[in-house]
């Protein structure tokens, strides 16, 4: 499938922009409205004492898919850094599955989203198994006929780690990550650079939530290290070494790369949709990525950094790209 937007639209940094932007979930509004409307918002048991909390959405046209009485196939979707299953992304992306017959679970990370208070630990990109443990849980709880794994930005990164590690254990189909962090360490050295609009916007908004979390959890008692904080990197240098396994960037950020042999045991199939003009996450390091029969790979001209916008509504190339995608490896069910 190819991705061709209007003029106006070829720009990676404006894609990237609108994605999140007021604009487009105003323009969208009707259709978030009628996902929020729908909702269950429930407390995962991850085991451990760990809780997330997710979303999730029945889709009243799931006999398109299975036929009527049968379980319905479902996809989880995991969001990215600093969002939440609330960003717009997520909800316009829901909204389109539901009306194409899947059931929806939007998972929450730990720490994003309305989840401070669950946690005392703080969040870290390594934390795939309390992921892995939710996806679990969400499954036993629905029985879905089929099961999908999907995310965006670092939410893609997680569900590519967890296709490779607990795919076939964990009764996936197929995965599908949107603008994953290939090199966690060059996305952050883009991201860290002086006078990035990126920066600005990632830096207010981890410290933020940072700051939120010793409302619930003052103990940490990191407060005075925060506020002399300025910038990313200032963040980094101790939020690492105290706050997880690694005691270097260097050993943290390639812990959740996707380069190298991570995806060597890849055992479900999978597609990584990125594009070249992704203003964070560089095309170049694909290379890295050993070619899998599993994995398959959309490179794009167009979509800046999980924007994938198509036309002046707005609306999403991808979500349809998942659709179809996920469409494939659904069992044998009712013509129509």
């Amino acid at each position: 499938m190819t991705f061709k937007p209007p003029f106006p639209l070829r720009s990676g940094h404006l894609q990237t922009i609108l994605n999140g932007s007021s604009l487009r979930n105003k323009l969208a509004q009707a259709g978030i409205q009628r996902v929020n409307n729908s909702a269950q918002v429930q407390i995962i048991d991850c085991g451990e004492g760990v809780q997330l909390i997710g979303a999730y959405n029945r889709s009243s046209s799931a006999q398109k898919l299975t036929g009527a009485g049968k379980p319905s196939a479902m996809i989880i979707l995991i969001h990215g850094w600093e969002g939440s299953f609330d960003s717009s992304y997520m909800l316009t992306a829901t909204h389109t599955l539901l009306n194409a017959g899947y059931d929806v679970f939007r998972l929450n990370m730990r720490d994003h989203g309305p989840s401070l208070h669950l946690n005392q630990a703080l969040f870290n990109a390594t934390l795939t198994q309390e992921i892995t443990r939710a996806i679990a849980a969400i499954t036993e709880k629905y029985s879905p006929s089929s099961c999908f794994l999907a995310g965006y930005s670092l939410g893609g990164n997680f569900a590519l780690r967890i296709a490779a590690d607990s795919g076939v254990a964990l009764n996936i189909n197929a995965a599908m990550a949107i603008c994953p962090p290939l090199d966690p360490a060059v996305t952050m050295t883009i991201l860290e650079k002086p006078w990035s609009p990126y920066q600005f916007y990632f830096f207010k908004k981890w410290r933020n939530s940072l700051q939120s979390k010793l409302a619930y959890f003052p103990e940490l008692n990191y407060g005075p290290t925060l506020n002399r904080c300025k910038n990313l990197a200032d963040i980094n240098r101790f939020f690492i070494p105290e706050h997880t396994p690694h005691s270097t960037p260097g050993a943290y950020f390639a812990a959740y790369a996707l380069t190298g042999q991570c995806l060597s045991d890849l055992d479900i199939p999978a597609l990584l949709v990125t594009s070249r003009d992704d203003p964070i996450i560089p095309a170049k390091d694909l290379a890295l990525i050993p070619a899998s029969e599993k994995l398959e790979i959309d490179l794009l001209s167009y979509g800046g950094h999980c924007g994938f916008l198509k036309n002046k509504r707005l609306e999403s190339w991808v979500e349809g790209r998942m659709v179809n995608y996920f469409n494939q490896y659904l069992p044998p069910g009712p013509t129509t």
